[in-house]
């Protein structure tokens, strides 16, 4: 039960990073501008759509949760550290966090949806700039309740920050993926209109960035603990970085930062829709063995291991979240197409 938990902890949190991630980025283009929020958006608003169902697939890990979490299994305040936590790691304000996460979430989401149907919303502007920065602080929380108390001794302030911009880069990527699976050229209506290679460049431009953002982050993360050599930091890097498990980590820093920004450095590269479709399927790939990364090896720490029931939460969580970000993303295709078809004279 406990490694079927933690597969199912891993695939939630791979899914509900996609769907936070394009709540963020509609927010940040609200801000921005810039065609590429106009090409991207048919899919971050679809990525919206299973928000609310994965709030209801989250309740399996709370009734799991003295299985995965060391704080709240019986023998926990027999720790001496975990007592000196316990003001804050405690089943019902862990719960009451919970639920205040995924609260402001689906208010977040539901309110973005409605303004952006209102284009002429002048509270749009402030009401983005409150929304990153509730979404900052939630997702900053949730990393800490449902990643980092997995190990209660690991100390990291900087941890919420490099969640949130994978959640970012992860959305980016499954948007320009999908968009490049489906349109095969740039035909989905855009407004102001703009040019396909200018277009292009800007989504190049996005997923550099985020991949130099998220890259940065880490690694300044990684050196302090380095350089610290404080046992409530090195406690979550050394299981990591001693065993098998170092290999994954190699991968993450060649396919998740080395190709992606050699690919997306070259001005060629980015003006074309093959490249990009390449780079983001990579990073999409590399995300989900970031997020695997993150969790795993505090529980398997002898080295590299796979359990049965690792594919099948991704499977069978990431297929659910699947069909309904398509069937959601074919409705605001169809209905933007319509839009722009009446507006023609």
């Amino acid at each position: 039960p406990r490694q079927a938990l933690l597969s199912y902890l891993v695939a939630g949190m791979f899914c509900l990073s996609l769907s936070l991630g394009s709540m963020a980025l509609l927010m940040v283009h609200v801000l921005t501008g810039g065609g590429w929020g106009w090409y991207l958006r048919p899919q971050l608003l679809a990525a919206l759509r299973p928000l609310p169902w994965l709030a209801v697939l989250w309740l399996p890990l709370l009734l799991g949760m003295h299985l995965l979490y060391p704080w709240a299994g019986p023998g926990a305040m027999a720790d001496a550290a975990l007592r000196r936590q316990s003001w804050y790691l405690d089943d019902g304000f862990f719960i009451v966090r919970m639920l205040l996460c995924f609260g402001l979430w689906l208010w977040l989401a539901a309110a973005l949806r409605r303004r952006l149907d209102r284009a002429d919303d002048a509270g749009l502007s402030r009401f983005a700039e409150l929304g990153l920065i509730v979404y900052l602080l939630t997702v900053t929380t949730a990393a800490v309740d449902w990643v980092m108390s997995l190990v209660p001794a690991w100390r990291s302030s900087v941890f919420g920050l490099i969640v949130a911009t994978s959640q970012l880069l992860a959305a980016a990527a499954l948007a320009v993926l999908y968009a490049a699976l489906r349109h095969r050229r740039i035909d989905v209506p855009l407004h102001p209109p703009a040019e396909p290679a200018r277009l292009l460049g800007d989504v190049g431009n996005l997923l550099l960035t985020l991949v130099l953002a998220w890259s940065y982050l880490a690694f300044m993360d990684y050196l302090t603990a380095w350089i610290g050599d404080l046992p409530a930091e090195t406690v979550w890097y050394l299981p990591r970085l001693k065993t098998s498990w170092s290999a994954l980590g190699v991968a993450l820093a060649v396919f998740h930062l080395a190709v992606p920004f050699a690919v997306l450095l070259s001005r060629q590269a980015k003006h074309h829709a093959g490249w990009l479709l390449a780079v983001a399927a990579l990073l999409l790939a590399m995300h989900y063995a970031y997020v695997f990364w993150l969790v795993v090896p505090s529980f398997r720490s002898g080295g590299f291991a796979l359990a049965w029931s690792d594919p099948l939460a991704w499977l069978g969580i990431g297929g659910w979240w699947w069909v309904m970000f398509d069937a959601r993303w074919r409705a605001v295709v169809q209905a933007a197409s319509a839009s722009t078809a009446r507006a023609l004279p």
